[in-house]
């Protein structure tokens, strides 16, 4: 059994991997092709684990525009896709 200041640590631990993901995929040596979307998916993933925890500390608006900022990238992610696919 865990308890809810056990999750909110390791959510924390995942958020923190994730940004840390986010800055070395952004600063990579030699640019990757498809690095701005594996970054705008990061991004992504930290704005949920965001929301996670705002949830586990019961910080419902907080939680919910962690969402938003999540979906953003997301919408991002398939525009992008979408683009690329219009132009094969």
């Amino acid at each position: 059994m865990s308890t809810s200041s056990d999750v909110i640590k390791s959510l924390e631990q995942a958020l923190t991997a994730a940004q840390t993901a986010v800055q070395q995929t952004d600063d990579l040596i030699v640019a990757h092709d498809y690095q701005d979307v594996a970054s705008l998916v990061a991004n992504a993933a930290a704005a949920l684990l965001q929301s996670a925890v705002y949830l586990m500390q019961s910080k419902d608006e907080d939680a919910f525009s962690a969402l938003e900022q999540a979906d953003d990238f997301l919408d991002t992610v398939y525009n992008i896709i979408d683009s690329e696919i219009e132009e094969e």
